[in-house]
């Protein structure tokens, strides 16, 4: 016997675990978004704050040399903006109907929930 509810309100297994699935990546997505973002604005913070002017390639702050921190700085921001551009094409159906939803002049639904 099916002991899953039938009737409109039910929804198939598979649908759910898509469903399912896209909540992970969206979270994943989003968490590694934010750890990268955090790693680009201190490394940027300590870059910008440690004294400057010659051979400061060569200081060394917390194991490292200011280049070596220049080095991350600049690859962390290079995968920061790739998970960006991604985080953008996994969610552009909700961007979209979010813009939309701002623009019009009929605000009944709130679609961008």
């Amino acid at each position: 016997m099916n002991t899953l509810p039938s009737g409109p309100k039910s929804t198939p297994p598979s649908r759910r675990s898509h469903a399912r699935g896209q909540a992970r990546l969206r979270g994943f997505i989003s968490i590694s978004m934010i750890a990268l973002w955090s790693i680009v604005a201190l490394t940027g913070f300590l870059l910008e704050f440690v004294s400057s002017g010659q051979r400061t390639g060569r200081l060394v702050i917390f194991f490292l040399t200011k280049q070596q921190w220049g080095d991350i700085h600049f690859w962390m921001s290079i995968a920061a903006g790739a998970l960006t551009l991604i985080h953008l094409m996994v969610d552009w159906k909700a961007l979209k109907a979010c813009a939309r939803y701002l623009v019009s002049s009929e605000r009944g639904e709130r679609p961008c929930e």
